[in-house]
Order: C-alpha cells, then structure tokens, then sequence
C-alpha cells in the first residue's frame, strides 16, 4: 500500500492498533465447553460474535484495514462453547491492503460489524459489500441481494422491529452520488435504492431511523484529496464546511429530505432516535471533533471522545435544540434491539480514556436511564477493560429494562479474556457469570446476540 495515501507514519509496526491486545492473534480455535465463573442464566440459549480487525500477516496500515475475524461463544442448557474464525474474503484469500481492494465490491476486510436479518447473518464493513457467514462462523460467500445491491453497505444496518424491514446506506468517497439509501423488506428482498445529494463527500459511518424517518448525518469528516498535501491524508476535519442532520420519509427520496444545520462535530455511533409528535430525538455520542491530524488520528485526547448528547429536531420550526446530558467520555452505545426507532428509557455505553493518545477502552460500563437523567456504572474491575454492551432480554416479552448485558472483557493481568453477563436490573452488582475464553481476544469492533434457529 502506498504510505503516502493515508498518514506518514502508516508503517509504524509500533502502530497502538499492533500492540498489547489491540495486536492479531494466529489461531482460529474450537472450544466445545467453557470455564465459567457463576451460573449462565436459564434460557439464555444463543450466539453472542464480535467481529474486529485481526492482520492476518500481524501487520496493517491502519485499525480500520485488518481482516475481519469473528469471536462466537454459543450458550446452550448452562453451557458455553467457543470459536474464532476469520471470514475468508477476496481481501483475506489474497492478501490485499485497501488500495487493492479498491474496484471490486467483493474484497472486503469484512471486519466491523455482525447482523442477522431474514434469515442470513452478515458480516460488515463500509466499503464493500457484505458476506453472508453462517451460525457455525464458517464463510458461505458475498452478498449483494440477488444482483440488486451495486454498491458498498454501511456496517450500521438498521432493522425496524415492526415491520422487519432492513434500512442502510451507503457512502461513496470518490464519486457522485456520495450517498445512496436502501430499503429491504422482512424477507429480505431489496425493494428501494434512492441517491442523496451531498455537496461533498464524506465519512457517514452510522445514522438514524425513527418509525416514520430515517435521519442522515452530513458532518464534516471529508475526503479531499487536497488535504493529502497537508496531512499526508486524505481524510480529514473540517468545522468550516459546517454540519447538518437530513431527514427524510423511509420511502421518499432526495426531494424529501429536510436539511437542519447543527453545530459541527463528529458522531460515530447513535444510541437511538425517535419520533415525539412533530419532533425527533436523537440521542449521540456527539464528539467535538475527530482525525484533526489525518485518518492515523481518530482518536486521541479529550475533545475527540463521545458524550452522550440530545438532538431535538423540530420539524415545525425548522430547528434543532443540542443538550449534552453527560460528560462521561464513552461511545459504543446500544439499546434493547426492540426498541430501535421507538422511545428509549434506558442504552449503554463502554466508557473510554480520554486522556489517552489513542483509543483506549475504559473499565467502566453505563447504564443511562433517560426518563430520569441518571447514570448507573458497572466498574470490571482493576486492569479490566470491556467493549461495546449487547443487551439480551429475558424473554420476547419481557420489559425493555429486563434483560442481560453482555460485554467481551479483557484482564490486562494474564491476557485473560471473558463474556461477562451483567443482570440489567441489577447493574452495578458483579457479572452473574464470566465465561473465559481459551484465547486472548483482541479488542474489535461490534457484535450481536442471535437466538439460535434449532435452540
């Protein structure tokens, strides 16, 4: 890969994405049962996987480049098994860095995200399309929705709980249209392409949708290449070029989007958003800034970590109110899945070192509960560090607050990793049970809890 295209300091081998347990591990195990500390709950029967950036030759020129690998435990009748597979991609069979795999949709890192959707579990990244893996991990091939799919899928995916559709986009940074929103019905055919006109391109890694709208969000992370003479990358912040939310009916097109300015910013990840009469809410980890020095910069220092912010967006007046609700640096939130563009009491989020260079987890997990503005912590202890909370509910019928939390952890002492189930109702108490790994795990990106087809 060209050093030059992204950052100068693209071959660093002593890179933060390459050391410590941000660093790839060879193996690709199978454990058929588990060390467990305390009891997994009764009925939860399922597949937690992580997906995350795992070099296959130990070595890439950024966090974002590794090869997808995917960490499974499956917890059946009080016991937990394990496997790690890499998804065996055009990227990963050839051994491509991202220039090479630019033109061909098919050779995808693979490596972000995890989702169930009409019966096919699909394995993520931005650039490309996806690839369908079944319950086993095993890879079955890519996937583009029968010929209907011509471009790139964002690794944020949304399924509506009632009526099962699945909504995404995707984002283009070298050509018109920069993005293109999709729709997919619940059995999973691909009934919806519109392009979205943008004055520029930018990095759209994730987005909104309500019961009625979905909400795109033009901040202004651009690609220029322009900025290469600057920073040495491509990619870059600029306040200047302003920011701004979209909204737009989940069937209509470019002529019906709204566009209300906000302050500029960086949102990565949204915990949720909802419809409130003639307003939208939106709840972000809003951060102030991000990749001030080039693409190598994502993170690093306070102002470019997540807090939990409010948008309002009044459809009426043509405005928005931005509220931060708490200071606590986090990011990853997620919610109770049923609930994802419906009204939202309580979501999650891991919390991190804004101290620190470079990304750096924290040991601390939140519960927020927003009807009533508190924050509730679970600590993981000292030398612990967590990642993103899935929530798991008891039952299809049981209350949004009523559920299991599961974070992969990390014990730095040992290089010691485990799936901790955390009672929702009972947050700040120890995990009810901690199932250990027979490997380390890197720490990666997102995953999903799927209730197995023959459980």
């Amino acid at each position: 890969m060209s050093q030059s295209l992204f950052d100068k300091e693209t071959s660093d081998s002593e890179a933060w994405h390459l050391q410590g347990n941000w660093g790839p591990v060879k193996e690709e195990l199978t454990s058929s049962e588990l060390y467990v500390k305390g009891k997994i709950p009764e009925g939860l029967n399922g597949l937690y996987v992580r997906n995350g950036m795992n070099p296959r030759s130990g070595h890439s020129d950024h966090w974002f480049f590794g090869n997808g690998m995917l960490h499974g435990f499956k917890l059946k009748n009080g016991k937990a098994s394990y496997k790690n597979r890499y998804i065996k991609t055009p990227y990963y069979e050839k051994d491509l860095d991202v220039i090479s795999s630019f033109g061909d949709l098919s050779a995808s890192p693979a490596n972000t995200h995890i989702v169930k959707h009409a019966g096919k579990l699909l394995a993520l990244e931005e650039a490309h399309l996806p690839w369908e893996v079944n319950e086993e991990l095993e890879t079955k091939g890519v996937y583009d929705f029968s010929g209907k799919l011509e471009g790139a899928m964002t690794a944020h995916p949304k399924v509506c709980p009632k009526t099962g559709e699945l909504l995404f986009f995707s984002y283009s940074m070298m050509s018109e249209p920069y993005l293109t929103y999709h729709r997919v019905n619940k059995k999973g055919e691909l009934i919806q392409t519109e392009p979205v006109e943008l004055p520029r391109a930018v990095m759209m890694h994730d987005w909104n949708v309500t019961e009625n709208y979905v909400v795109f969000m033009d901040l202004p992370i651009i690609a220029d290449m322009n900025l290469a003479a600057e920073t040495g990358s491509p990619f870059g912040f600029k306040p200047e070029c302003g920011a701004r939310l979209g909204v737009m009916p989940r069937d209509g097109s470019n002529q019906d989007i709204k566009w209300f300015e906000i302050e500029p910013c960086m949102v990565f990840h949204p915990l949720n958003s909802y419809e409130e009469g003639n307003k939208i809410i939106l709840y972000v980890c809003r951060q102030k800034e991000a990749m001030v020095g080039g693409f190598q910069d994502i993170y690093g220092g306070d102002t470019t970590m997540g807090r939990l912010w409010k948008w309002t967006i009044d459809l009426d007046l043509g405005e928005v109110k931005e509220e931060q609700i708490d200071d606590a640096p986090c990011d990853f939130p997620r919610i109770d899945d049923r609930r994802t563009g419906q009204k939202t009491d309580f979501g999650y989020c891991m919390t991190f070192d804004n101290q620190a260079d470079s990304l750096t987890i924290g040991r601390h997990v939140l519960k927020y509960d927003l009807v009533n503005k508190k924050r509730l912590i679970h600590d993981l202890g000292e030398g612990v560090k967590g990642g993103e909370p899935v929530f798991v509910p008891k039952s299809k019928d049981s209350d949004e607050d009523d559920g299991w939390v599961l974070v992969l952890a990390h014990e730095e002492e040992g290089a010691k990793s485990k799936l901790l189930i955390i009672d929702s109702q009972n947050f700040e108490s120890p995990p009810v049970a901690e199932i250990y790994s027979p490997q380390r795990i890197p720490y990666g990106a997102h995953g999903n809890w799927m209730p197995l087809e023959n459980s």
